[in-house]
């Protein structure tokens, strides 16, 4: 009886822990980010680009105008926020901006 008992836990354990850790990388990703590279302005008002350095992919930048602009000017830095979707292009709200240095 005690071969089952440790055979039925052993069972359990390997099917809810999976599910327990797929459910933990769902919340976790529910759009916090953190992106470095060089901003700049962007298109649009109170709008900035980051490309990123690893990638070279653009991201619009949104947020507070006060914590971005002043490194708006080919800046490296490290932009923290949420990152969401409008209109089909990915944007990050900036909550956190750390300057590295300048953009060579």
């Amino acid at each position: 009886m005690n071969a089952r008992l440790v055979f039925l836990i052993a069972v359990v354990v390997a099917i809810v822990l999976p599910v327990t850790l797929t459910a933990q990388e769902k919340k976790d990703s529910g759009g916090a980010a953190s992106v470095t590279g060089c901003l700049n302005k962007g298109a649009g008002p109170d709008q900035y680009v980051l490309k990123d350095d690893k990638t070279g992919k653009e991201t619009v930048v949104t947020g507070d105008a006060k914590l971005l602009a002043p490194h708006a000017n080919n800046h490296q830095v490290t932009v923290t926020g949420s990152m969401t979707k409008e209109k089909d292009k990915e944007v990050l709200k900036a909550t956190d901006v750390k300057m590295l240095g300048i953009c060579k």
